[in-house]
Formats: C-alpha cells, sequence, structure tokens
C-alpha cells in the first residue's frame, strides 16, 4: 500500500523542556490536520505535560500525548522506546477515562528497564542524568541481554487485560496499517519526539552531558522506518526566549549536567526583572517533571540555535514561554489579542484603569512580536538561512487555548513594534561567539 499522507513531527530545538506536550495536544486536537495515529519511541528519562482549559494536567512519559484527542483511534510506541513497566500501568489506569477503551499499540522489541538498570546507571553514571534506567536497558538491547517487550511476561498480562496490543515491529512504517486496522494509507501520523535537540548522545560539543540517543526529525523517520521514503513530512520546533538544562543536583549528590555552549547562565530572578513575573511563580513553573529539581537557566544561545535550524530545515517554529520576554502577555489566546488590539485602537469606552491595562497587553504583544522579527530578520537575512525561522505558534501559557497565532495577530491591525526594553537576543548578541558550522 503506497502512503500518501502526511507526517507531522513535533521536536524540541533547544535542551528540552520547551514545551512540546502542549503542541503536541494541540495539533492532536486540530480538526484540520485530521490525525490518526499518535506515535513515539520515548524513555522515561523525560515526560510530557499538556493542561486542558479546565486546568487538568496530563503528563505522560509513554503514552503518546496525543491520546487527549479521543478520536485518534491509534496510540503507537514503537520499536525504539524504553519501556518501565510501572510508569506505563500508572498512565494506563490514571488516564484510563481519556483512553476510554482504547488499547496502546506497543512494538514488540521495545526495551524494558529493569532494576537493575536503574542501580547500574547510579553506580556507573558521572555526568548529567536522570537515572531512569533507560541508557543501561537500551544497552542491554545492544548486547542482546534485554528481554524486550516479547519476552516480559508483565506485557502479556496487559495484552489479555485488553489494555495493551504487542505488535511486531514489521507491522509498523510503512506497512503500519497492516498491523493496526483497516486503513486507506492517507491517513496522517503525528510523531512525538522526547527530550531536545542539543541533547543528542553524538552532538560532540555536549558529550557526555547527553542523552542517550539523538533527538532529530531524522531520528523520528528513521524510528517508524519512514526516512528516505519521499513522504509528505512537516516539521515542527519548540523554542523559548530562554534555554534551561537540568540541574546539577542529583540523589547521588552534585554531578555536572552540561553547560549552554557559550551562552551565559543566569537565575530565574534575573529572568523574573526582566519580564516582571515573580520569581516564586517562575520556580514552580520550571521544577522538571522528572526530577522535580529546579531547571538551570541561560541567555538565548545563537550558536546552537542557528546549529540546530541548519540540521533540521523546520517547517514551522513555536515559540514558546513568551511571557519571558513580557509577562503582561502571559495567558493571553488568539481571541484575546485580537480583542486588546481593537480595545486599543478604539480606547473611548474603557475606564482609566482598563486603558492602562489594555495599553500594558498591547505592548506585551507588540513587544513580543518585535522580539520575534528580529530573530527571523537576524536568522533568516543577516545569516543568510533564508526563511529556516518561521515562528507562526506563540505560546503564552500551559492551557490549551494559551496560545496565539501569529497571523491572527497580524491580522487585526498594522502592530506599531514598541521599542524593545528587553530582548533576550540582544543580552546574547552581547555575550555569545557567534561561530558555528555551516
Amino acid at each position: 500500500m503506497k502512503y500518501t499522507g502526511k507526517i507531522h513531527i513535533v521536536f524540541d530545538g533547544m535542551w528540552g523542556s520547551c514545551g512540546k506536550g502542549k503542541f503536541c495536544g494541540e495539533l492532536a486536537l486540530d480538526s484540520k490536520l485530521d490525525i490518526k495515529v499518535c506515535v513515539n519511541n520515548n524513555a522515561p528519562n523525560a515526560g510530557h505535560t499538556f493542561v486542558f482549559d479546565d486546568g487538568r494536567k496530563i503528563m505522560t512519559k509513554h503514552i503518546p500525548i496525543g491520546f487527549v484527542n479521543q478520536d485518534i483511534p491509534y496510540l503507537v510506541i514503537g520499536e525504539n522506546a524504553i519501556l518501565d513497566y510501572d510508569i506505563l500501568v500508572y498512565e494506563l489506569y490514571k488516564y484510563k477515562d481519556i483512553l476510554n477503551g482504547r488499547q496502546i499499540y506497543i512494538a514488540d522489541t521495545a526495551a524494558v528497564i529493569l532494576p537493575e538498570h536503574k542501580l547500574r546507571e547510579r553506580r556507573e553514571i558521572k555526568s548529567g542524568s536522570t537515572f531512569s534506567g533507560a541508557g543501561a536497558a537500551l544497552a542491554d538491547k545492544i548486547m542482546r541481554k534485554n528481554p524486550l517487550v516479547c519476552g516480559d511476561e508483565r506485557f502479556k498480562r496487559l495484552e489479555k487485560l485488553g489494555l495493551i496490543k504487542i505488535v511486531p515491529p514489521k507491522t509498523f512504517f510503512p506497512s503500519v496499517y497492516n498491523g493496526l486496522g483497516q486503513f486507506e494509507g492517507n491517513e496522517n501520523i503525528l510523531v512525538e519526539l522526547s527530550q531536545g535537540d542539543a541533547l543528542g548522545i553524538n552532538n560532540g560539543s555536549n558529550y557526555p552531558n547527553t542523552t542517550f540517543r539523538d533527538c532529530t526529525p531524522a531520528q523520528a523517520l528513521k524510528d517508524i522506518h519512514a526516512a528516505g521514503q519521499g513522504f509528505k513530512v512537516v516539521k515542527y520546533c519548540v523554542f523559548r526566549p530562554y534555554p534551561i538544562r537540568i540541574s546539577n543536583n542529583s540523589d547521588e549528590g552534585y554531578i555536572y549536567t552540561g553547560d549552554f555552549e557559550g551562552a551565559n547562565e543566569i537565575t530565574w530572578q534575573e529572568v523574573c526583572k526582566r519580564c516582571g513575573l515573580s520569581v516564586e511563580e517562575v520556580e514552580r513553573l520550571e521544577h522538571s517533571t522528572v526530577t522535580n529539581r529546579i531547571r538551570r537557566v541561560s541567555e538565548f544561545c545563537v550558536k546552537q540555535f542557528a546549529q540546530m535550524l541548519l540540521d533540521t530545515h523546520p517547517d514551522q517554529c513555536f515559540l514558546n514561554f513568551a511571557q519571558y520576554i513580557n509577562g503582561n502577555i502571559k495567558d493571553i489566546s488568539t481571541r484575546d489579542a485580537k480583542t486588546i488590539q481593537k480595545s486599543f485602537m478604539k480606547p473611548y469606552d474603557l475606564s482609566e484603569q482598563g486603558f492602562t491595562s489594555i495599553c500594558e497587553k498591547n505592548f506585551a504583544l507588540e513587544n513580543v512580536l518585535g522580539y520575534i522579527e528580529s530573530m527571523e530578520n537576524y536568522f533568516n537575512n543577516e545569516l543568510f538561512f533564508d526563511k529556516l525561522l518561521n515562528i507562526t505558534k506563540i505560546g503564552t501559557g500551559a492551557a490549551l487555548s494559551k496560545t496565539i497565532e501569529r497571523q491572527a495577530i497580524f491580522q487585526v491591525a498594522d502592530t506599531r513594534h514598541a521599542i524593545k526594553n528587553v530582548n533576550p537576543l540582544d543580552f546574547a548578541a552581547k555575550n555569545n561567539d557567534f561561530d558555528f558550522e555551516v
């Protein structure tokens, strides 16, 4: 069967924690994309979070976050995944109402984490790690020692309960439909990558402070047997104005987790001073979903970001955590942005207090749009990247609706960009070495 659908890939353009879960869920719920299959090859060393507008928070390490759309019938964990049985069971039961009877299709050659893998990592890994056992489990798979899903009776019991379906890897792409159900060959697929591009094990400037494999769109295609097939692929890069890395503190004491490729490490207090948010609020937000320790933060790293654009060629980029540029944009949606700009253009019907609030929020919108335009101008024009940076969505908060479609704002009025009081790119320009490989 010839596949004629689209493969949508969401990846993190930095060191992780840019908010892929938010956008994976948003794309999965987008009726225009008509996603029918959600797939990942993840491990429990990273978690993805999605927040419904009613406040319910979903955090998974194994189940593809696209499951938040109950109309998507096929949820797939691929053969290059590394599974923690207890975590999988926890997710299956915690979110059984959202799963609503849907099985999780799991490749029978996916690796399995055993208690000894976690112990081995704690003994042997002396660079940054979550000590989830994923790297050690993969190493045992490579050494033909890991029992894999097909050899673990616990997964077979889950299958008998109707919670999962174990399938041979060859029933995945490009003959994915033969293994999962009745398809016509034009159904669209959403692929969810974990961690971040800069954490890849083959990223020489970061090694050994990396994860255990690559986290690129090319790897995602290889993992589902779609590399080099000439299929329609749309790549979405999620990034943030101030990149993060995990804490140097762990259960094993101080373990260095790596630098920011020359960018200056700063504090969350400094970020808050620039954007106007409270330190307490930001630090609550910036606790890792895996280690529950506060993340480290740095200035924007032009060198890393430029290399990522050249390596991955994203079709669209999503700027998340825009509130770190200007705190007044926090929790604004596309609809809110249109209302704010219309009110700003016609202020006569507002109270003085209301007008002040509208001015602050409109300034925040223009501030963030100015930042986006300065970024695109720098990379596309000054560095001659020719539209490699195309920012289409702006994340302003965790919840589903807290996103601004960039084009929708421009359609309301010709924005008069405010003078940027704080621009993360300006700070980066003062402190970064821009040398990178072309």
